[in-house]
């Protein structure tokens, strides 16, 4: 089970036991997952935002295949105004469509409201699922969502879904997080640590027994056989 505890004012110990990838935990620590949706700006050619030719209201972004695993994002001009804020989101749970990995979503209310404007407004148009920064789907509106639910499918792993749904449910952290230090407790290292705890407990009954025998004589000679006749009855039932 994941321990969590504070050390001083700015420092946090987690402790996780039965970890098999903690490289894969240093990334999911690291990230903010702040997400928004937003409208493609389709009118700037790619070539000239390329170039530096951006409208003032727009942005550069890329967009990474995820599942193809490529080396280079693909470039997408976004509108820089919010129509959805990740804010609004009360839900995200890795599921499948169509046999594909994808992210399922539940907004709140008020997101749910303007989600459905959102694509209501904007049938047969792009809009951008931006996360930190970079562009994981770039869908076409085929019809207006309401109801407040929809559907990331941005090329993903299995894995990348359970993260991405991880980082969305958990939210922004208020504050960078740095790793000051890690450690790997293997299990021949825990092994280890029962041996010389057991070596330790016999010796320490040994000592026990001597004191007892050496203070108290016959009667010490008693007392340990009657606490060992007593612990054997105890570990019998």
């Amino acid at each position: 089970e994941p321990t969590i505890q504070r050390q001083g004012e700015d420092r946090i110990l987690v402790q996780l036991p039965g970890v098999d990838d903690p490289e894969r935990v240093k990334r999911l620590l690291g990230k903010t997952a702040k997400m928004n949706f937003r409208m493609v700006d389709e009118a700037t050619p790619i070539d000239d935002a390329l170039r530096g030719r951006v409208p003032p209201g727009s942005e550069l972004l890329y967009e990474r295949d995820r599942r193809a695993n490529q080396e280079e994002p693909l470039p997408i001009v976004i509108r820089k105004r919010v129509s959805v804020s990740g804010d609004n989101l009360v839900d995200a749970q890795p599921t499948f469509q169509d046999n594909l990995p994808v992210v399922s979503l539940r907004f709140d209310t008020a997101g749910a409201r303007k989600f459905g404007a959102l694509t209501k407004e904007n049938v047969g148009k792009r809009f951008a699922i931006v996360l930190d920064g970079e562009v994981i789907s770039a869908p076409v509106i085929r019809e207006p969502i309401p109801g407040g639910n929809g559907i990331i499918s941005g090329r993903f792993t299995v894995q990348s879904a359970q993260d991405l749904a991880l980082l969305l449910r958990a939210g922004a952290l208020p504050a960078p997080l740095t790793i000051l230090e890690e450690r790997t407790v293997g299990p021949s290292l825990g092994a280890d640590s029962i041996a010389a705890g057991k070596v330790a407990s016999v010796v320490g009954l040994v000592f026990v027994v001597a004191y007892i025998i050496m203070s108290y004589g016959l009667f010490g000679v008693a007392a340990v056989l009657a606490l060992a006749v007593n612990m054997s009855l105890i570990v019998g039932l």
